[in-house]
């Protein structure tokens, strides 16, 4: 009993108990409710806050970016207005020179140094705020060796978008040299390599270069006759990095091959751009790989004019007062037929002139002369005699020669200018109204050393040393001739030959199977030329360059005549043609740079120059906006 008594009072204490913890409960929870009233608005407020931020936080950012956009759009705007600038400046030098149809080098800096920035100016359609300006054009110096004659021009222009300024500068550069005397072998029109010449040094083709494994040849009047042999080579020169055996022609599309089979068959036409292995064809065919055939557009070949050059240099014989009566005689000249400029040579008297004379006659002793007296005159004889070989010799000035006149070192022992006369700043000239004949049949090499103009033809034949160039109206005939570089050890000079009519080389050690003496020349024809290395073995330090197409046949090895030759037997060629390594090529022309230095000033003047440009420079940066951060 007693324990359910304190059971039941256990359990209403317990029920007690908690009833009062809910009431207490309740009463705590409406006091709270009571005590948070309005927390909502401060909610609301809150969240209204944040959004506020966040807010103008994406206005800045939008506004800032519309800032910074703007800003660039300033950048670019001003940078292309400068840069139209320079666009400005370099088609207005393009212009100027463009009216010069020919280029007097010697002549050309006068024109850079007058060339100024006045009634120049850069349109824009950028609104107000906007402007763009040429800066100045300015001249600044030249170099000339090596084989570049460059004139370099700077230029500046600056633009002015909104506030935002940018200035640029650039260089041009002017070369004048004429460009065929950076090829060791090449032509304005298409250049045939039949059979294996070997070239060292870049070549140029002006239309097409066409390429095949069999040459060509002439025997006893049969022009049919061929051979074939292996596929031309392309080297470079060995010394000169500039000529790294490069060829420049117009398109892939231009380079054409034959291919023969050693019975002669085949041959077709094929292209090389439509080959499936460029790479593998131009390494059959020339021997080089891909990345040497370059596009050079003709229209940027920098041609020579011979009937200009030679005007230029024959006014430079006259030695003009200065550079207005010099523009005169050179506009009169101009006009003149080659009758015509017979008749002015011989009259205007403004070149001394050297006339052709008779050998003194050896006296013989008279009747009742002692022997004293004798020896006296004879002793003047030999004196004349010796003057008479030398009239050519050591000259100092310029001369003109009426009429035809023969060198060969019997009559006449040569040409030769002093150093000043051959190469300093003002050049001398003899000029030969007639033809010029150098045909040395002795053992012993005739000196020419000079520069020459020549109104008729050219013959060269014998043993002859050089140092010359040489401007021909007419034509030129090398034959049986052993050209070498007059000098000594390295500095060895060589012939330059410009002529206007077709220059013929032929029967150069024909038949020698023997290595040969190489020419020092360099030849250049206004007309086409065919070349051989089949029966003859021509060897060329220089290079060979034509207007007209240019044309070489040569095979490999030695090359006979059959014992008892008929009309249409054929040569006996070396067998196997194809052999690896190769024999030794009856055809090389190895290119030579020094070209340059050595006749300098007697080079060709142009008719245009090559005009580049080099990269942009930034001078002035436009202001960085005021949010901008630079990161070190």
């Amino acid at each position: 009993m007693m324990v359910g008594h304190w059971r039941g009072k256990a359990l209403v204490w317990i029920v007690n108990l908690v009833f009062k913890g809910k009431m207490m409960r309740a009463g705590e929870l409406s006091r709270r409710l009571r005590s948070e009233e309005g927390s909502a608005l401060v909610l609301v407020m809150f969240i209204v806050l944040l959004l506020t931020i966040l807010g103008m936080g994406v206005l800045s950012a939008t506004i800032g970016g519309a800032v910074r956009t703007e800003t660039r759009e300033n950048d670019v705007q001003s940078l292309h207005l400068a840069q139209k600038g320079l666009d400005e400046s370099t088609a207005y030098i393009q212009a100027r020179l463009a009216k010069m149809t020919d280029i007097n080098p010697d002549k050309l800096e006068d024109v850079l140094r007058g060339l100024d920035k006045e009634g120049l100016n850069v349109s824009t359609e950028l609104g107000v705020g906007s402007s763009g300006m040429i800066d100045y054009i300015e001249y600044k110096n030249k170099n000339i060796g090596g084989q570049t004659r460059q004139y370099y021009i700077d230029v500046e222009a600056s633009a002015l978008v909104n506030g935002v300024q940018r200035t640029l500068q650039q260089r041009i550069t002017i070369d004048s040299y004429p460009d065929f005397l950076k090829y060791a072998f090449g032509s304005e029109q298409n250049v045939y390599l039949n059979g294996a010449p070997v070239l060292k040094g870049n070549i140029y083709a002006g239309n097409k270069l066409i390429v095949s494994n069999r040459a060509e040849y002439t025997y006893l009047g049969d022009s049919s006759l061929t051979k074939v042999t292996m596929f031309p080579q392309i080297q470079p020169n060995g010394t000169d990095t500039a000529n790294s055996g490069k060829v420049y022609v117009q398109s892939l599309e231009n380079i054409e091959y034959h291919t023969f089979d050693q019975a002669g068959s085949g041959g077709e036409p094929e292209i090389l751009s439509e080959s499936t292995d460029m790479g593998q064809t131009i390494r059959s065919i020339l021997d080089i790989d891909l990345d040497k055939v370059n596009i050079k557009d003709q229209k940027k070949f920098v041609q020579i004019n011979v009937e200009e050059s030679f005007n230029d240099k024959l006014v430079e014989a006259t030695s003009p007062a200065n550079v207005i009566a010099a523009e005169e005689l050179r506009k009169q000249l101009g006009k003149k037929n080659k009758s015509e400029l017979t008749t002015w040579l011989r009259t205007a008297n403004l070149i001394s002139a050297k006339p052709v004379i008779p050998p003194p006659v050896k006296p013989s002793q008279n009747d009742g002369e002692n022997d004293a007296a004798y020896q006296t005159r004879l002793v003047q004889y030999n004196n004349e005699l010796l003057s008479y070989h030398r009239f050519f010799m050591n000259m100092n000035q310029s001369y003109r020669v009426d009429g035809n006149l023969t060198i060969d070192g019997i009559d006449y022992s040569g040409i030769t200018f002093t150093d000043t006369a051959k190469r300093g700043s003002a050049p001398k000239w003899l000029v030969i109204d007639g033809n010029l004949n150098i045909i040395n049949n002795k053992p012993d090499f005739v000196s020419i050393k000079a520069n020459i103009l020549v109104t008729g033809n050219v013959t060269i034949k014998g043993n002859v040393s050089f140092d010359s160039t040489m401007f021909v109206l007419g034509s030129t005939t090398v034959e049986d001739a052993v050209i070498s570089g007059l000098g000594t050890g390295t500095d060895q000079k060589e012939l330059v030959l410009i002529s206007k009519g077709p220059v013929l080389v032929n029967r150069i050690d024909a038949f020698s199977n023997v290595d040969p003496t190489e020419m020092n020349a360099f030849f250049y024809t206004d007309d086409k030329a065919d070349l051989y290395g089949v029966g003859s073995i021509f060897w060329l330090r220089g290079g060979f360059f034509s207007k007209g197409d240019l044309t070489v046949n040569a095979v490999l090895g030695n090359a006979n005549q059959p014992a008892g030759a008929v009309i249409g037997d054929k040569l006996l060629f070396s067998e196997p043609q194809i052999t690896s390594p190769r024999a030794r090529e009856r055809f090389r022309v190895i290119y030579n740079y020094n070209v340059y230095s050595d006749q300098q000033s007697s080079l060709p003047r142009v008719r245009k120059v090559n005009i580049s440009v080099s990269p942009m420079r930034l001078i002035s940066a436009p202001p960085q906006s005021p949010d901008a951060t630079t990161t070190n």
